[in-house]
């Protein structure tokens, strides 16, 4: 050590350093001696001199910065997103043919404004079920582009494209059809040259079809409505603000036509994610086929069953039945009254009355309907008798209520046949609200009533005063 120049803090860490890197050197680490080769004079290799002492004097600065302060943060390259981890493809399928029903792709995955043709070349299998080869030649440089990806056909339509990083190319959409589940949307970004999957941040809700929510009963499942589409380049996605009950014995959902719901857009970052963008609430009429942004009190609409079937025959008295199977009903007067089902080339089935003032409505239940005639009897003295009998083909029955719901008509509940044929029951609840539910025919000799929303009447016993509560 100088005497005149003590060590300081500095020194005694670049010490320190130093001799713990020569420790880590082990024999094995040395390099054979080199062979002996000319050397250049010093003087005929001044640059080397002045980059030597440059990196040296570089190094030393670098070292000196880094134990003088703490690091900052653009000392350090920004690091990738580690919820990406793109799978780049296999080069495979080169060799195989696109399916005769499948559908080339045309948008601009280069962004120089003309539009590739990505044809789909598929892996043979004897159920259409192989991997599928996407495969193009850019416009703008000539150069082959291709990816791999399995939807479990070979037969492609792809959506229309969108181009979700805003930077101006077009990103290939395909679909996964999930028949149960509905599916799922799949992006592919043009990345050097190949067609890669881009990786999707919350995919739970970039789905379609009818996704489980809590609760549900015997014949039913609470569900939350999901679907994904591309308008003006954009995917979009949503999902419904209310479950709704989807019959586990039919292929029934309790929904009304325009329903409410959250809705995302999905943006594409440099990583490769496809990530959500909230855009508040749309309101979805699905009869037309619109979705627009919802009002300040947007809700969904109140079910159509305010109009009443009301149009019905007694004894000795027959008329035409409308809506599902057509055949004609009358009610014969004998000791006890008989319920008639007259069907097609004279067959005719009966069935024995234990009612007073019996009547059949002439609008069949067709919410309660399975290949075959049913009706409602109610009592013209008996507000609360409600009952539907059907014929399977061999006899008239009644179907058994069964399920959370009784099938009644009280100060507690009322039950009612609209005109389009839907039977509905509304409970009483807390204060002046009413819970909907509706029948359905569950197994050959029963009916449960499904739930539908929760609803106000200025006089529960008008359905035409229904409203919001």
């Amino acid at each position: 050590m100088n005497p005149h120049h003590p060590a300081t803090g500095l020194d005694e860490r670049l010490r320190a350093a130093l001799a713990a890197r020569a420790d880590l050197v082990r024999p094995e680490d040395l390099a054979p001696l080199a062979p002996v080769v000319p050397l250049r004079p010093r003087w005929r290799t001044p640059l080397l001199l002045l980059a030597a002492a440059a990196a040296v004097l570089l190094v030393l600065g670098l070292v000196l910065d880094g134990l003088g302060r703490d690091p900052r943060s653009d000392d350090v390259a920004p690091s990738p997103d580690d919820r990406v981890e793109l799978e780049l493809p296999a080069d495979v399928g080169r060799d195989w043919e696109a399916d005769e029903y499948s559908t080339p792709a045309r948008l601009d995955l280069d962004g120089d404004g003309t539009d590739e043709k990505v044809v789909f070349l598929g892996e043979p299998s004897p159920q259409l079920d192989g991997r599928v080869r996407m495969q193009t030649t850019l416009s703008g440089s000539g150069e082959e582009a291709w990816g791999v990806t399995d939807i479990e056909t070979t037969i492609v339509n792809a959506l229309d494209p969108v181009d979700a990083d805003g930077d101006g190319d077009q990103e290939l959409v395909l679909y996964y059809d999930d028949f149960a589940n509905g599916g799922f949307p799949l992006v592919f970004d043009l990345r050097e040259g190949l067609l890669v999957q881009a990786v999707v941040d919350a995919p739970e809700l970039l789905v379609r079809g009818q996704v489980p929510a809590p609760g549900g009963g015997e014949y039913y499942d609470m569900v939350r409505v999901h679907d994904y589409w591309v308008e003006d380049g954009t995917l979009w996605s949503s999902r419904s603000v209310n479950a709704y009950a989807a019959g586990t014995r039919t292929m029934t959902l309790i929904k009304p036509l325009v329903t409410v719901h959250d809705a995302w857009t999905w943006r594409l970052t440099e990583d490769g994610l496809l990530e959500p963008v909230d855009q508040g609430c749309i309101r979805h009429d699905i009869a037309r086929d619109s979705r627009t942004p919802c009002e300040a009190d947007s809700a969904d609409d109140l079910p159509a069953v305010t109009e009443v079937a009301a149009e019905s025959i007694g004894i000795g008295e027959s008329a035409p039945v409308e809506g599902g199977f057509p055949f004609t009903v009358r009610l014969r007067a004998a000791a006890d009254p008989r319920l008639v089902v007259e069907v097609g080339q004279g067959r005719a089935f009966e069935l024995g009355l234990d009612v007073v003032d019996p009547r059949v409505l002439t609008t069949q239940p067709v919410s309660v309907f399975s290949d075959g005639p049913s009706v409602v009897l109610t009592s013209a003295s008996d507000p609360g008798y409600v009952r539907v009998v059907h014929s399977d083909g061999e006899r008239l029955r009644e179907l058994e209520p069964t399920g959370e719901v009784a099938l009644t008509g009280d100060a507690s509940q009322r039950t009612w046949l609209t005109a389009d044929g839907t039977l509905v029951t509304a409970v009483a609840g807390e204060g002046d609200t009413w819970r909907l539910w509706f029948w359905q025919w569950v197994g050959r000799e029963e009916m449960a009533a499904l739930p539908g929303t929760t609803v106000c009447f200025d006089d529960p016993a008008d359905p035409a005063t229904l409203r919001h509560c």
